[in-house]
């Protein structure tokens, strides 16, 4: 039930996401849903049926109608909760691009990174209060109505939308509470990576916590844990111990990344026309003590790449006869990477466009050189 946070991610395409049916749109907010909503939407129908048909046995089949209606219901309030963590988002004009349900792991993909700790707080603690007035509504609705269905449904919404708040309101990472944390942490030392450890830790107890629950509840409260109980526990655990250490992970590669600069790590590079021999654009390489060939056009613009394994591909009695445009990769726009492009930066660009080698430009729009992924997967490992 929290927001998505992958601040450099790519934009999300534009058809659905695979596994996912698009229910349409909110402020340009792709809306969709997990196939997988239905079954699990049918299975607690069902069970919700039971309480129902053992407190109204004269509904009859209408019982699972009345189940299925508080289903929905409830996964609208997950849809509120998460439309909460995207219109405040948008407020700080963060782009978000889709909202995604589930029962177990609904999620807001928020693009862009919060560049204050109060942008970070607020974002985050918005879905869980959203949830807490919701249960709160819900609650309220209860006590007005009679002792019908609708007070036994609007009681259980209440109740599952306040344990969503409360759950998610716990201090550690992938919760909202951990982006809560975060922010705190965050504001109080100055370094968002920080913060990000320290929830991120903070969502490992938690989640050891969790998986000790059973026992702990059999020794506060004399009840035997039943093997639902442990299944449960394991399951929650892994997610949250999961989420805990891929966001560490994530902490501990952003703090690497400011001592990455493009201008050290690119390649020498010498430019050459499409129609030059491959002997020869490596002869003009290596007196050139370039590790790169870039291929220009008729106006001597740069176009296209030719990678180590282009060249490699050809046998050396065959260079001669064989042009770099033969060989070489076209360059998209988004192949481009400034000189003076730092760690964030670059992972933007790495992320956002994949590829093997990339084509450096100063800042005149002249050719500098060519950053391969392999000298930053290297340079990255070095420190």
């Amino acid at each position: 039930m929290s927001d998505s946070r992958d601040p450099h991610s790519p934009a999300q395409p534009a058809g659905p996401t695979p596994g996912t049916w698009v229910l349409g749109s909110v402020r340009g907010i792709k809306l969709t849903m997990r196939f997988t909503w239905l079954p699990v939407a049918m299975l607690l129908a069902f069970g919700f049926s039971s309480i129902i048909g053992a407190q109204f046995p004269e509904l009859g089949s209408w019982r699972y109608v009345a189940s299925f209606v508080f289903v929905v219901a409830f996964t609208a309030s997950i849809l509120l909760h998460e439309l909460a963590h995207a219109l405040v988002a948008l407020r700080f004009k963060i782009p978000v691009t889709e909202i995604n349900l589930g029962f177990f792991a609904a999620g807001t993909h928020i693009e862009g990174e919060r560049k204050r700790p109060f942008e970070e707080f607020a974002v985050s603690v918005v879905g869980p209060l959203a949830s807490l007035l919701v249960g709160g509504l819900a609650y309220l609705g209860s006590r007005a109505a009679d002792d019908g269905v609708a007070y036994v449904a609007l009681f259980n919404l209440a109740m599952a939308n306040l344990i969503v708040g409360v759950t998610n309101l716990l201090p550690g990472l992938p919760l909202d509470g951990g982006w809560v944390l975060r922010a705190a942490v965050w504001k109080a030392t100055g370094n968002p990576h920080t913060g990000t450890i320290a929830a991120a830790w903070a969502g490992r107890v938690i989640a050891i916590a969790v998986l000790a629950a059973p026992v702990i509840l059999q020794e506060l409260f004399d009840r035997q844990p039943t093997i639902i109980d442990f299944v449960i526990a394991l399951a929650v655990g892994f997610f949250l111990w999961m989420g805990s250490t891929a966001s560490l992970m994530q902490a501990r590669l952003r703090r690497k990344l400011p001592a990455l600069h493009v201008r050290t790590l690119a390649r020498r590079a010498i430019a050459v026309h499409a129609s030059t021999p491959i002997s020869e654009a490596i002869r003009l390489a290596t007196g050139a003590q370039a590790g790169a060939v870039v291929v220009t056009d008729g106006q001597d613009k740069p176009h296209a790449l030719v990678s180590e394994s282009a060249v490699t591909a050809v046998a050396p009695n065959q260079r001669p006869w064989t042009t770099v445009g033969e060989v070489a990769t076209r360059i998209s726009a988004g192949h481009i990477i400034g000189v003076n492009d730092t760690g964030e930066e670059i992972l933007d660009t790495l992320r956002k466009h994949p590829s093997s080698e990339y084509l450096v430009l100063d800042a005149d729009g002249g050719v500098y050189g060519v950053l391969a992924t392999a000298d930053l997967e290297q340079a990255f490992r070095s420190r």
